[in-house]
């Protein structure tokens, strides 16, 4: 039992993963696009929804859109007799997602690294090309801002949550979601302060000793251990991997920005402590909501 007065429903608030509902609609979305996209394609979910680490009022979703039998020239180590430019590809996929008549309130616009779509459900599509096998990781992803390929493992990503999960029996991806509604209620979508990606990664690296059966005692233990890993007391800095394990995520992290989510998750812990040890059940949650801004 909790040694706290901080009210269940306001902790289950930011513990809980999308409705049902939600999770049909975006199954739907992603057949939608792959029937689009045809066979020259292969579509799969990525991200939060794929990994179950969404908060509950995300209205958006990650799909990856592999482009069959073409093979990144980079990173598969093959050469091929002709070519064909990351411009094509997303062409492509933009005049595909174009042609649909299902929905009036469609949208198409070409991102950095995906084709966003607009409507009754939000998308963003990630043309990819292959390494080996379209089924397996890595795929290539590509950015038109540092005109440079990159190599993906979302997969991996997917199975070392699972597996992350299972060690903290079940603890783990209720933690992400909890620490994602804590950085979206104080950050909103200042990417140059944070993303979900790296939350995640965060959330990851935390000891499994420090995934509570009580998230309140989880956030209080797993900020403290956060922190020390964004400020260390050494002279060198300390990498924290992603959660596919293969790259660091502090290396593209804006330094302001990383400390402006250092500095506020420092302010955010104290609240949480404050709304530990509070003596009514009206001051607990008093504090617990300022802890998350919400």
């Amino acid at each position: 039992m909790a040694s706290h007065k901080v009210s269940s429903s306001l902790i289950d608030s930011l513990t809980k993963g999308p409705s049902p509902t939600k999770i049909t609609e975006v199954a739907a979305m992603q057949n939608f696009i792959q029937d689009l996209l045809g066979d020259t394609h292969h579509t799969f979910l990525q991200g939060s929804y794929k990994n179950d680490t969404a908060r509950s009022d995300i209205n958006d979703v990650d799909i990856v859109a592999v482009r069959i039998h073409t093979y990144s020239s980079i990173h598969s180590g093959r050469s091929f007799p002709t070519s064909i430019p990351w411009e094509d590809i997303f062409t492509e996929i933009e005049d595909k997602l174009r042609s649909q008549r299902r929905y009036s309130s469609w949208t198409v616009k070409r991102g950095d690294k995906c084709i966003t779509v607009r409507g009754a459900f939000n998308a963003d599509v990630i043309p990819a090309v292959q390494v080996g096998s379209h089924l397996e990781d890595p795929i290539v992803v590509y950015s038109f801002r540092n005109f440079t390929e990159k190599l993906n493992h979302p997969r991996l990503h997917y199975e070392n949550g699972v597996a992350k999960n299972t060690v903290t029996t079940g603890r783990y991806k209720p933690a992400v979601r909890m620490f994602k509604n804590w950085a979206y209620n104080h950050f909103g979508e200042a990417r140059d302060i944070f993303s979900s990606f790296k939350v995640e990664a965060l959330v990851h690296g935390m000891p499994t000793e420090h995934f509570y059966e009580d998230p309140v005692e989880t956030f209080i233990v797993g900020a403290g251990g956060i922190l020390k890993q964004l400020n260390p007391r050494t002279l060198s800095p300390i990498s924290i991997m992603s959660v596919c394990g293969k790259e660091d995520i502090t290396q593209n992290w804006d330094a302001n920005g990383k400390s402006r989510f250092a500095t506020q998750l420092k302010t955010s812990l104290g609240l949480a402590l404050e709304a530990y040890k509070a003596g009514s059940i009206a001051d607990a949650d008093s504090k617990w909501r300022d802890t998350f801004n919400f």
